[in-house]
């Protein structure tokens, strides 16, 4: 079997690194990609990782009704195109709609018909689909991570409604840990915040908030830190004009904004997380949010990283980074 991932030269250890150095795996923005997720849990043992950092925005956007038509039969549509199937198709599509981030679920004409004509209702569909997939998740994390002591840290991004924070909280256990708002130790003398607020989108999104809000929620978790200078922080929306937060310029009527035929961009991350950053100067910064814009950069002293994400296509982005005695030893990105 071929591995899960296309592996690069990891991050070399460095000569005398003791039991306090640590390597952690972060990945973020999966959005219901059930390929991610699995190559996301495999990471830890094919990287040698001892911790998983899975960044927000883990819950897919869209349930794919898949119908009944009689005999066996069923209709349904991908990336708009219908396609037929039977009895001996239709687990292979369900699964190459969840690997691409969308959800299924199997219902009867009248009822399909049902929610096209009240649609308020589909919102009660996708929660119960959303909770039912991320319960599956961590059942898969649970058994495969069994025999490892890794943990998975998450805190949920603006794309993911408030109950995924009750399917982790009531079904992650140990393994799979919710950590929005926390002060957790990633390793030996080392903290880390965690945060999925999110500045205003054009979308209205679950975790929206105003600058002053999350500068006043950030500063609170700040405030709680012991060692400030060697701290990570896991923030969903990247800081703001950082180059981490480029994105396509959108109009009133949400399409991309052109010019001489090419797409205008601009940056649309947080000032207060920019600020934040500024004023604390953590020794890293993680976050997602821009799937376009991967890459790290230099605030200060701080680096900060977005991950970046291709969940569409099943690819998985991360990065494999090394921490020990309050340094940051090492970082590489990885995809596969």
């Amino acid at each position: 079997m071929s591995p899960l991932f296309r592996r690069n030269a990891a991050p070399s250890r460095p000569a005398g690194g003791g039991d306090d150095q640590r390597t952690i795996f972060f990945a973020s923005d999966l959005h219901g990609s059930e390929v991610c997720f699995k190559k996301f849990v495999a990471a830890a043992k094919f990287y040698g990782a001892d911790t998983l950092l899975l960044g927000g925005d883990i819950s897919a956007k869209i349930v794919v009704p898949v119908v009944r038509a009689g005999g066996g039969a069923y209709r349904a549509e991908f990336h708009g195109r219908e396609e037929r199937l039977d009895e001996s198709t239709v687990d292979d599509f369900e699964l190459r709609s969840w690997n691409s981030g969308l959800y299924t679920e199997r219902m009867d004409p009248d009822e399909y018909r049902h929610y096209t004509e009240h649609p308020a209702e589909v919102e009660q569909l996708f929660d119960r689909v959303m909770r039912r997939t991320v319960q599956r998740w961590l059942e898969y994390a649970k058994t495969k991570l069994a025999d490892s002591p890794v943990v998975i840290f998450n805190a949920p991004g603006n794309d993911d409604p408030p109950a995924v924070d009750e399917v982790l909280l009531t079904h992650g256990e140990d393994r799979v840990r919710f950590v929005e708002g926390e002060i957790v130790e990633i390793a030996p003398g080392m903290e880390m915040l965690s945060t999925g607020h999110t500045n205003v989108t054009p979308w209205n999104t679950h975790r929206e908030y105003s600058e002053e809000q999350i500068g006043q929620h950030l500063r609170e978790m700040t405030g709680r830190l012991e060692r400030p200078e060697t701290a990570i922080f896991n923030i969903h929306v990247p800081p703001y004009n950082s180059r981490l937060d480029i994105a396509p310029l959108l109009g009133q009527d949400l399409k991309v904004k052109t010019a001489a035929g090419a797409a205008m961009t601009a940056p649309v991350g947080s000032t207060s997380v920019r600020e934040v950053i500024e004023e604390v100067q953590p020794l890293l910064t993680l976050h997602g949010h821009i799937h376009e814009s991967g890459g790290s950069v230099k605030i200060g002293r701080t680096t900060a990283i977005n991950v970046g994400s291709e969940y569409g296509e099943g690819v998985l982005r991360g990065v494999l980074i090394t921490v020990g005695d309050g340094r940051l030893l090492g970082y590489q990105a990885v995809s596969g």
